[in-house]
């Protein structure tokens, strides 16, 4: 019905509309702040949705409105140019109006339960965005497209690392290193992607959190443990130590800090199966990959990507695992380079950056 009544109405070619089901980050925040800091909303009327969007309505730009779930489908009715990164509308477009599918990053987990539903009969998007040619066909498997409706960009929240480095400040060290876990279980998404229940930090037991903190000291090595933003909390302490530093989402945020322009920051990477590592990998920098638990996860959740040949780095499955790949990063051993640009040229096709640009380019903005 929604989409019987959008096809029979006139969408405002000077209206853009930003969709996310979940909080306004990654590729529709950094489209967002690119639109604003080139003065789109002089010549647009540019509408944000997003689960936090009381958070952003009194500071909102001349011409830029925040609005709820129950906005959104009205706002999409007077569109004509929609994005999405995170979720969607279950509502076809027109054919004056121009819907992109940005997704908030590639896959390389298998889909999810939600995802798994899109199927080619019912067409949500005039395209679907892929940084490489080996996501072609997982995006339109995942999404339900053809082919031919996945476009090659990069992300556009990727832009923020071929800015300077920023000093987000974390006092002395010699390396900082961005642990970047992906969740196990959300209660939000009400999802568990492992059988047994595991411990917000894989492979290092709380218990010898104190002592991985004297061993970094003693590298002059700071971790950053940053936890997703869907990870379930209810286990989670706070850990205040000077060397393995523990951050919730809510406590990175507080920080004032930015996901991507961390990273920047960053000399090194340490995650599981989080596709944070394709965006990481063009900043040519060391990773490990922590797969204790990576049976289990193949079994329950699975891969849309082989993981044998898709993860340029070390493998991670004890607490000895870890102190010899922070023994490497001190010592500048890194056994992985030609690994990583191999991976690199596949998920990366473009890495000159400016994505923002591009991608509004793409759909005629």
């Amino acid at each position: 019905m929604l989409t019987w009544i959008n096809k029979r109405l006139k969408h405002n070619r000077r209206q853009v509309f930003l969709y996310c089901n979940l909080s306004f980050r990654d590729n529709n925040r950094a489209l967002y702040d690119y639109m604003i800091a080139h003065d789109y909303n002089k010549r647009y009327k540019i509408v944000v949705s997003a689960s936090d969007y009381k958070d952003f309505v009194s500071m909102a730009p001349k011409n830029v409105t925040f609005v709820g779930p129950l906005r959104a489908v009205m706002t999409y009715f007077s569109s004509k140019w929609i994005f999405y990164c995170i979720g969607k509308l279950p509502i076809e477009p027109a054919d004056d109006q121009y819907v992109i599918h940005m997704e908030h990053g590639m896959p390389f987990k298998d889909a999810s339960e939600g995802q798994s539903k899109y199927n080619i009969k019912s067409q949500h998007y005039t395209n679907v965005m892929a940084t490489g040619k080996c996501f072609v066909e997982p995006q339109a498997h995942i999404y339900g497209v053809p082919l031919e409706k996945i476009f090659i960009s990069g992300n556009p929240k990727c832009d923020s690392l071929y800015l300077p480095n920023p000093q987000y400040d974390f006092g002395e060290y010699t390396k900082l290193v961005l642990w970047a876990p992906t969740f196990r279980k959300s209660t939000s998404m009400n999802m568990q992607d492992t059988m047994e229940e595991q411990p917000v930090i894989p492979i290092v037991d709380v218990g010898r959190f104190g002592e991985l903190n004297g061993y970094l000291k003693k590298m002059g090595v700071k971790i950053v443990v940053k936890l997703h933003p869907e990870q379930d909390l209810s286990k989670y302490d706070v850990v205040d130590m000077d060397y393995f530093i523990l951050l919730s989402h809510q406590e990175f945020l507080k920080r004032g800090m930015e996901l991507y322009r961390f990273m920047k920051q960053c000399d090194a990477m340490i995650t599981d199966y989080s596709s944070i590592f394709y965006d990481f990998l063009l900043l040519d920098r060391p990773i490990g990959f922590t797969e204790d638990d990576i049976d289990d996860y193949a079994d329950k959740r699975g891969f849309a990507m082989d993981p044998d040949s898709y993860r340029p780095g070390m493998r991670l499955r004890s607490y000895d695992d870890i102190c010899l790949f922070i023994k490497d990063l001190v010592d500048e051993n890194d056994c992985y380079k030609a690994d990583r640009d191999r991976v690199n040229s596949l998920v990366n096709e473009d890495m000159t950056g400016d994505y923002s640009r591009k991608v509004l380019n793409f759909v005629g903005l």
